[in-house]
């Protein structure tokens, strides 16, 4: 099997999946970043697959490489891509990591400016434009449906402004050391059910030490069809 490890790759991207369509979506908008050459992306995959799935190997290229994992190694109890996650933390081996779930698209500049926000700190986030899920002739092309609005809420953490009691950031909105993800790994493989970004965010805010924001919305996210009422009453319109 080809070695994975190569010095030119600086950003390591973890993408849980189960073979949606999307997933290509997401793909091509990695490969047009602006710093595509230094992006090395990890499709994880179990045996919880959509119907017509394309084969995982199929994906595999220089920069991008499928990962799955024996059947019945998947998610833990309510938890799902926890253990997809705490795997891949383990195995990257860059200087920096993020993940990026198959429904999120990345603007072409996201990695570059989140690479430069993070020189010379341990995590950085940004902000994620939120969409409902595309129906109908009219957003077949996109893939997506209305647009909802910023995230300012479960993208900012610890922001006085933010507009929920709780602090979070999603998890498609980080980008950190690769070190501090290795020591994270174990909370994936902890956690029984949805919530897995907020222990991670808590152990970041704890170990990691100042956060940057880049204060940009530099991904598109399109949320599950039962959290679009929820996204719609809570996103920043601007």
């Amino acid at each position: 099997m080809k070695s994975l490890k190569n010095d030119l790759h600086v950003l390591t991207v973890i993408t849980p999946t189960i073979g949606r369509d999307i997933l290509d979506r997401q793909i091509q908008s990695i490969d047009t970043q602006t710093v595509a050459s230094q992006i090395f992306h990890l499709i994880m995959w179990d045996e919880k697959r959509i119907e017509g799935a394309k084969d995982p190997e199929s994906y595999n290229g220089p920069n991008r490489y499928s990962m799955v994992l024996p059947w019945g190694l998947g998610r833990y109890k309510g938890a799902p891509g926890s253990s997809l996650r705490a795997v891949a933390l383990m195995a990257a081996n860059t200087t920096w990591v993020t993940f990026a779930d198959d429904d999120v698209v990345w603007k072409p500049n996201h990695a570059e400016t989140m690479l430069r926000a993070a020189n010379g700190y341990h995590w950085v986030s940004c902000l994620r434009e939120i969409y409902a899920p595309g129906s109908g002739t009219r957003f077949q092309e996109q893939g997506r449906g209305e647009r909802l609005g910023i995230d300012r809420f479960e993208s900012v953490g610890d922001d006085p402004n933010r507009s929920v009691p709780y602090e979070m950031i999603d998890n498609n909105c980080m980008l950190f050391n690769r070190i501090l993800g290795v020591h994270a790994a174990h909370l994936y493989r902890l956690i029984e059910g949805p919530g897995d970004d907020r222990h991670f965010y808590a152990y970041m805010k704890q170990h990691a030490g100042p956060l940057v924001r880049t204060n940009r919305a530099t991904i598109e996210h399109t949320c599950p069809e039962h959290l679009v009422e929820f996204f719609r009453q809570n996103c920043s319109k601007e």
